[in-house]
């Protein structure tokens, strides 16, 4: 093709069976190993797909082939899935080098099927817009190895079916300040793996006007089922914010973050396992290792719901930076928050919100270890659920097995008192201050 990839059919034992349901299958040379219904392998056997039609239509005697029965028992298969309508397509890789405008010249021109692969040489790709693409087998995106392909932006748009894996996005020209580096909108399955994401290499030299020209958000997530895992998110302005329902945010770092560092506003998702680490103070947003809020239909917040979410085995925690700032662990400030578990987390803060949930129905806050680090306002920090701001009680919920330290001056409990509908359980208070050692009670 005039993309200068290279397109070798690389089948699977099963593939064979669908090489009729693709309609340009006769530019393709394949190689597979074989398995007849009895259970035994075939000997490798190479051949041209055209080859293959013309055997199907009993045009040409089978090619020479170290197993003959084999190949002409599966065509005979292959035969009666195309006449019973059997549409699969064959699985193609393609090599894809590092020309800026290469892939997004493939994804719009070549007609791509569900468990084709892409296979990214190492370099600059440019940006990649990946819209109205669907599959039920997902289609890879991947790198080849020896380093990392890197692009300007990544957006997938009404979209399904998905993996996108071991890629950079890193631009060398960015995208505008409102839009995030990587942008999955109103989409179903996708899979991000290992990538890294990050509105420049290094940020050690800006100063705070810099920082607020230079930033972008790092990634965007909305639609259903979508999972963001094994990935760094750094130099950004917010990590990583997700509208999806069903959203799978685990084992990422988000480091040197300007906002906050997951933004988590979808039904039915998991935040485990990550690492939240870093915040710069270059404008007055309240900056959260952890935020969530509702939506109603009309888009106010607090006005809404958000159900089944498990917030576990967190790391949050402030480092030191010239411009760091008064970081907020687990915020959620406008619920309802329904049927929520946070969990196992252990948060290093220096603000009074080390977990606040307001307006909560059957929430779990349990086995967390929440501390500040810094002596002084605005800390220590506190473990607590209460009512919504608009005077809503909090039902069935309670506090449970956490640990954290004594308020500044002593007055008072972090895990505040009773409200009505949260149960305290066996929460312990650090029996020294910020700067000396921390044995429990």
């Amino acid at each position: 093709m005039e993309l200068g990839l290279q397109e070798p059919a690389r089948i699977r034992s099963a593939d064979i069976l669908k090489l009729c349901a693709r309609h340009d299958f006769y530019r393709y040379e394949v190689r597979s190993s074989l398995t007849r219904l009895d259970g035994e392998k075939c000997e490798p056997a190479r051949f041209h797909v055209l080859c293959l039609a013309r055997i199907l239509l009993q045009q040409t005697p089978l090619p020479k082939c170290a197993d003959e029965a084999c190949v002409r028992h599966t065509l005979i298969i292959a035969l009666a899935f195309f006449l019973s309508g059997f549409s699969a397509a064959l699985a193609t890789e393609y090599q894809v080098p590092a020309t800026p405008g290469n892939l997004q010249k493939l994804i719009d021109s070549v007609s791509l099927t569900g468990g084709d692969r892409l296979v990214l040489a190492p370099g600059y790709h440019g940006t990649l817009v990946i819209r109205g693409l669907q599959f039920e087998e997902p289609l890879t995106i991947t790198a080849a190895g020896g380093g990392a392909p890197n692009l300007d932006q990544l957006i997938v748009d009404a979209s399904s079916g998905i993996r996108i894996r071991k890629i950079s996005v890193i631009p060398v020209s960015k995208p505008a300040p409102d839009e995030a580096l990587v942008s999955v909108d109103e989409s179903k399955a996708i899979e991000l793996e290992h990538l890294t994401v990050a509105s420049a290499f290094s940020s050690q030299d800006w100063s705070a006007p810099q920082w607020r020209e230079n930033v972008r958000n790092g990634v965007f997530l909305s639609g259903q089922d979508i999972s963001l895992t094994d990935s760094l998110v750094f130099n950004v302005r917010h990590g990583i914010s997700t509208v999806a329902d069903g959203a799978k945010i685990e084992r990422n770092i988000i480091e040197n973050f300007a906002g906050d560092g997951i933004r988590g506003i979808g039904d039915n998702s998991s935040y485990v396992e990550n690492t939240i680490d870093t915040c710069i103070d270059i404008d007055d947003n309240h900056d959260d290792g952890f935020q969530s809020w509702s939506l109603d239909e009309d888009g106010r917040p607090g006005k809404g719901v958000v159900r089944n979410v498990r917030v576990e085995r967190n790391r949050i925690s402030n480092g030191d930076h010239r411009f760091t700032c008064h970081l907020q662990g687990i915020g959620l400030f406008d619920g309802i928050y329904e049927n929520w578990v946070i969990s196992g987390n252990t948060i290093t803060v220096d603000h009074w919100h080390g977990i606040t949930v307001m307006g909560a129905r059957n929430v779990v806050v349990s086995d967390n270890f929440v501390t500040d680090f810094r002596p002084g306002k605005p800390g220590a920090p506190s473990v607590t659920i209460m009512a919504h701001k608009d005077g809503r009680q909090a039902e069935n919920s309670s506090v449970e097995r956490n640990v954290t330290q004594p308020w500044l001056g002593g007055a008072g409990s972090p895990f505040n008192q009773a409200h009505p509908g949260v149960t305290l359980i066996e929460n312990r208070v650090l029996e020294t201050t910020r700067s000396g050692t921390i044995p429990a009670k």
